[in-house]
């Protein structure tokens, strides 16, 4: 496991303070210009440290908080219940919770970067944002950051921050939410950050170290430039392994510059909390919201917004944030700007569209039989579409009766008087709203001897268009397609036949008989139902590991007579008349065809096939993947870090400052080389061997330390 890091310095020792232009505010998720936010890296575990953040976060609700945690060196190799609480108690408090990623200034790969993001979001689900740690600031890795950027927010994780560690350039602004253009021991002189002084201060954020009293002076200088701050006194080699004894000075400060304790209010306070949740009802955190008293803003922020505000009206409107779009409030109001009478606690909800805007609602009605006879049942089914989901839909039946609002497939009406009635459909979408569909003419005929016959599979699936003959001897007295309405002479014999089509094959009749020719005599209204089978085979072809454990996704193709029928990953299955078939499945990365369940190991198998068939094939899986950690420390075993480091596997070569991960393959050889820098010369690695050039061939997560003198 690796070791809990800080953030690194390597920018400090070899990045360029390169001089930046002027800057267009791009917005983000940072405080505006008119307030600065604290932005602390709690390099601790759990506990303390924590409370007090919360604790202050508490006291000035009016101070943007951002608390970036770091269990090691990211979110670590398995979710910690400790870490899951503690970031929902920060969460709780009102504090931003950013995760920590590495990137390593663009040389790591950025599907590892992804990869800690998705546990990031799986393991710690409060988390609001990242961290993006050893951000390059030169030119050319801009779509690297925008790449992470974007991935983040896509995973619901909507503020993110990049730390080179040192002065960036303007480039870097779009592509995060926040530049830390400063992370050294002392103060720095901000005179000589000017340039960026027409830059969006709510972009930029310094985090001096080393500094053993409240600078206010400073404070007040720097947050004219920058909107996020953090001075600690804390040293080297870790600077963030704890809180400055003026912490809660620093709120002070930021926010009215008095004492935590809140005055008591003349006028009564009640808590306003706006919240955002998606289409689905879920959790959409990160929206803008702003809070006006008389056209004034009193308060702002992101969702989700607690606030403490004396009793009065106020406007509350909500922000969209690229495709992410304002639709309605809980209450129904569709106008993005809500008032509303302060006078007790209250909740409000927002609900966005997080895709292209809803189709209107729309409805369409059919029916199974548009002409039946009195006494006649007849099914209606209605489509919606368009709207919010879930739908609801009722029937108007046309003669006063309607069915009740339901979300079934179907509804039934039995007509028991003749006449026309004109049925129609009414549907309602999550959000109350309805549409009504055509009407749909459903004309009933006087009580006589009629013949209803119908067509279904074994399953009382409707298969309707088989042709249907009624005859009396050998006469054909009138033929129709399922489902037909014969009418029948009362005291007549008839014979009823019903035809094949397809792959169906006549099996049944309701009552059990197995002729398809069926002798009835009229005696008013009768239905008989005709129940098919197909002929067709199933073949299903699915995939596991030797020792039985299912796998997905390995290509399949399966042909007949030379042609190719299907294509694709397992599971796949392929319906169609029986025969002899011929199945092949593929190897990929790791896993290695061994045989069929019949033991046979070609991974070309033919058979035949009458009728539904399961195949399995077994797979070897190859070498699995582990991580090898290169770090450097000095002679006393104090971390170093920014040391070129060359990782070669027969000739491809991975290459980064320290530390740097990689992620290997079991068992294969890597020469690892490291690199003297200044006054750093390489002495010795952590197992005695003193050649700088080291092979090792990992089984398991392998870390590996180069010490160096001075």
């Amino acid at each position: 496991m690796r070791e809990q890091s800080s953030i690194k310095f390597a920018a400090g020792v070899f990045a360029l303070l390169l001089i930046a232009v002027p800057l267009v505010s791009t917005g983000g998720f940072a405080a505006g210009d008119s307030a600065a936010g604290i932005m602390v890296p709690l390099y601790t575990y759990p506990g303390g440290t924590w409370d007090t953040v919360a604790q202050v976060k508490r006291a000035h609700s009016d101070v943007p908080i951002v608390a970036i945690v770091n269990p090691a060196s990211g979110p670590g190799f398995s979710k910690d219940s400790n870490y899951e609480s503690g970031i929902a108690e920060l969460k709780d408090a009102g504090v931003t919770v950013l995760g920590y990623v590495s990137t390593a200034y663009a040389n790591r790969d950025l599907a590892a970067v992804k990869g800690d993001m998705d546990r990031w979001k799986s393991w710690y689900p409060d988390v609001n944002g990242i961290f993006f740690d050893e951000q390059t600031n030169w030119a050319g890795h801009e779509s690297y950051y925008s790449q992470a950027d974007s991935y983040a927010k896509s995973k619901g994780m909507p503020f993110t921050v990049g730390n080179p560690g040192a002065n960036s350039i303007p480039s870097y602004l779009d592509t995060v939410d926040v530049v830390l253009i400063y992370e050294s021991p002392g103060l720095p002189n901000v005179g000589n950050y000017q340039s960026w002084s027409s830059a969006d201060n709510a972009k930029l954020g310094m985090i001096p170290f080393g500094v053993g009293s409240m600078p206010n002076q400073w404070i007040e200088d720097a947050t004219s430039l920058v909107g996020w701050i953090y001075v600690t006194n804390d040293m080297l080699p870790n600077p963030w392994d704890s809180l400055p004894p003026y912490f809660e000075s620093m709120a002070d400060l930021l926010g009215d510059g008095t004492t935590s304790t809140p005055p008591t209010p003349s006028t009564p306070r009640h808590t306003l909390t706006v919240k955002s949740v998606g289409q689905d009802g879920a959790a959409t955190d990160g929206m803008w919201m702003e809070i006006k008293k008389s056209g004034t803003t009193v308060s702002s922020g992101f969702t989700p917004l607690t606030v403490t505000l004396e009793q009065s009206t106020y406007t509350v409107s909500a922000s969209n944030y690229q495709q992410i779009t304002f639709d309605h409030w809980s209450d129904g109001t569709e106008s993005s700007t809500v008032s509303l009478s302060l006078s007790s606690n209250t909740a409000l909800t927002a609900h966005y569209n997080d895709g292209p805007a809803a189709s209107p609602l729309s409805a369409s009605l059919g029916a199974d039989m548009k002409s039946a006879p009195a006494g006649s049942t007849i099914t209606f089914a209605a489509s919606v579409s368009g709207g919010t989901t879930p739908y609801t839909w009722s029937v108007n039946f046309g003669d006063g009766t309607s069915s009740p609002f339901t979300t079934s497939t179907s509804a039934l009406k039995k007509y028991d008087s003749a006449g026309t009635y004109n049925a129609q459909a009414t549907a309602k979408d999550a959000l109350g709203r309805t549409a009504t569909s055509n009407p749909v003419a459903i004309t009933i005929t006087s009580e006589s001897s009629t013949l209803n016959v119908k067509t279904a599979d074994l399953s009382g699936n409707p298969l309707n268009g088989y042709y249907a003959t009624l005859s009396q001897g050998d006469l054909v007295a009138q033929s129709a397609f399922s489902p037909a309405v014969f009418s029948l002479d009362s005291g007549e014999t008839y014979q009823v036949s019903v035809a094949d089509y397809g792959d169906y094959v006549f099996s049944r009749w309701d009552d059990g008989s197995t002729s398809r020719t069926k002798t009835i005599s009229a005696s008013g209204p009768t239905t008989l139902t005709a129940y098919y089978t197909s002929n067709q085979a199933t073949l299903t072809v699915s995939s596991e590991d030797v020792s039985g454990e299912t796998i997905t996704g390995l290509w399949t193709v399966i042909k007949k007579d030379g042609a190719t029928l299907k294509t694709g990953y397992s599971p796949l299955s392929y319906s169609g008349v029986p025969g002899t078939y011929e199945v092949t499945v593929s190897d990929y990365g790791d896993h290695e065809f061994d045989h069929w369940d019949n033991d046979s190991t070609s991974s070309t198998r033919r058979l035949s096939v009458s009728g539904n068939v399961e195949l399995t094939a077994y797979y070897s899986t190859g070498p699995s993947e582990v991580e090898l950690t290169v770090r450097t420390a000095g002679l006393d075993g104090s971390t170093i870090t920014g040391l070129w480091t060359v990782i070669d596997s027969d000739g491809s070569e991975t290459t980064g400052f320290s530390p740097v991960s990689y992620d290997a393959e079991a068992g294969r050889t890597y020469t690892v080389t490291v690199a003297d820098y200044r006054n750093y010369v390489f002495d010795h690695w952590e197992d005695g061997s003193k050649d700088r050039s080291r092979e090792i061939s990992p089984d398991d997560d392998t870390v590996i330390v180069a010490h160096y003198k001075r």
